[in-house]
């Protein structure tokens, strides 16, 4: 990271990351995802709250909707057929999946060096060979259907990676090397070019640099909101879809429902359940309190811009991502985290584009109705200063639409699955309340199998077949690991330049 963040601003971010996150707020701003919005089921509601249900998941993001489709398909084989109720608090997926950047790439070789040294070389192998797996589910979930393939418009892409410096470049290259040497079913996937390979072949300012990556695109918001219209008309008898139906408070009651002990506070009303899953990623803090800093909300900032015909047509094969150190302006306050994405559109052409250039103080912020005036300004200029072709000098791109949305971050940087300990949650019974969420901004090759894992496990089925990397539990030793999951190092590192 060029510049250093005074010991002071971190502390600053770690009283944000601590803070309650609060609930989605009303009115974000609009996704041009979830334009139009699902026909039938933007705004579903039951006529009447069900008065209890077996299953409680909070959120209906791809998460949500990975837990749902597991949990009915694999209960109605048993004699006794379980209910499973959605809450959320906006209309359906309404939140990151809906206001995504649409890649399917794997994080894990940018990763791998830092992740081997947490974890070691099984597990950071664990987690690419899971990564990879679930990328592989989104693909085969999107083409399982001509209806769900001509929503999604899912396509596999090749990523231009552009590199802004040498440092950035050089640590790249030395984790994919760490990553093809110990998964070697990877090696030879990538292709290096010096700047000028990459300006001639792919008319790109890579200035130290890039690379060619698989990856993936896709309709993020179309995909899951017919998911789950498809699992809506099959289990219609068992399960029930609450849009606008905010949890706003958990409460614990046996003595009146000993098989449905927790009681759900929404503005509609109360409804018992058996078992609560959350999935609501950077809000979960709001009704866990214990998670608070352990998992926290960023802010991201994501367009869609219009390619003119000297930029060309790109989208039913190619994506780009750029990276580089980062930057901190000590002056401004202005943070550049280093990371820019995105793909066209193969149908019209639109550039989906995002990254992050914004005041310090206002990145870990759980408000998505705005978009900060530094984004704002940075994401409506940023397309000419890494493309060669299609902008004249002076000239901005044309804008259509920008928007914000919510991720959740964790303090050791990987996901929360499984049981809540009760020492978290402050109330119930163990394996009462269970968690899917804190995905660090890569939920594509890490949501879908989590959701997987949590619904085998809430079955008590065998779920070795997902591969689950043990790191990802939320564990009694994990949550209360006061090094490895303390907010203020964990700031440190994501806003220090590290991988």
């Amino acid at each position: 990271m060029e510049g250093s963040i005074p010991a002071s601003v971190i502390a600053e971010l770690a009283g944000q990351a601590e803070a309650d996150p609060q609930l989605p707020r009303q009115n974000p701003s609009v996704s041009f995802w979830q334009l139009p919005p699902h026909p039938t089921l933007s705004e579903v509601q039951s006529e009447e709250l069900p008065e209890a249900t077996d299953y409680a998941i909070l959120g209906s993001g791809v998460t949500g909707c990975s837990i749902t489709k597991t949990l009915l398909e694999a209960s109605a084989q048993s004699s006794k057929a379980s209910s499973v109720t959605i809450f959320e608090a906006r209309t359906l997926t309404s939140g990151a999946t809906g206001r995504n950047g649409g890649v399917l790439a794997s994080f894990v070789p940018g990763d791998y060096k830092l992740l081997s040294e947490r974890f070691g070389h099984d597990e950071a192998v664990k987690i690419a060979r899971f990564a990879n797996q679930t990328l592989e589910k989104m693909h085969q979930i999107a083409n399982s259907s001509e209806d769900l393939r001509e929503a999604s418009e899912v396509r596999r892409t090749q990523d231009v990676l552009c590199f802004e410096d040498d440092d950035a470049f050089l640590q790249a290259q030395e984790s994919q090397s760490l990553y093809e040497e110990h998964v070697p079913e990877e090696r030879n996937t990538v292709q290096y070019l010096t700047a000028q390979e990459a300006a001639s072949k792919y008319n790109v300012k890579a200035a130290a640099g890039a690379m060619i990556i698989q990856a993936g695109a896709f309709w993020p918001y179309r995909l899951i909101t017919r998911l789950w219209a498809h699992l809506y008309a099959k289990h219609r008898s068992r399960l029930s879809i609450e849009t606008n139906t905010p949890v706003t408070e958990i409460s614990y009651d046996p003595a009146t429902n000993s098989t449905h002990p927790y009681v759900l506070h929404t503005p509609r009303g109360l409804v018992r359940a058996s078992k609560i899953i959350h999935a609501t990623n950077g809000y979960t803090g709001h009704l866990v309190p214990g998670l608070r800093g352990k998992i926290y909300p960023l802010r991201g900032t994501m367009s869609t811009q219009k390619a003119p015909p000297e930029f060309g047509r790109h989208g039913h094969g190619r994506s780009w991502g750029v990276v580089s150190s980062g930057n901190y302006d000590g002056t401004t306050g202005l943070l550049e985290t280093g990371l820019y994405y995105g793909n066209q559109n193969p149908k019209t052409g639109d550039i989906f584009f995002g990254g992050e250039k914004v005041k310090i103080n206002e990145a870990l912020v759980s408000d998505d109705t705005i978009v900060a005036p530094s984004s704002l300004e940075n994401i409506c200029t940023v397309l000419p200063r890494y493309f060669i072709n299609g902008w004249k000098e002076g000239e901005e791109p044309e804008v259509r639409r920008v928007w914000s949305g919510i991720m959740g971050f964790t303090a050791d940087r990987l996901p929360l699955v499984g049981s809540l300990p009760v020492s978290i949650t402050k109330r119930g019974e163990e394996h009462g309340e269970w968690i899917a969420a804190g995905f660090n901004g890569y939920g594509m090759p890490l949501c879908w199998s989590c959701g997987e894992a949590v619904a085998k496990r809430l079955l008590g089925q065998d779920d070795s077949d997902i591969g689950l990397p043990q790191v990802f539990l939320a564990t009694e030793a994990r949550l209360h690991d006061h090094q490895r999951m303390a907010t203020l190092p964990a700031l440190e590192m994501l806003f220090g330049g590290h991988p």
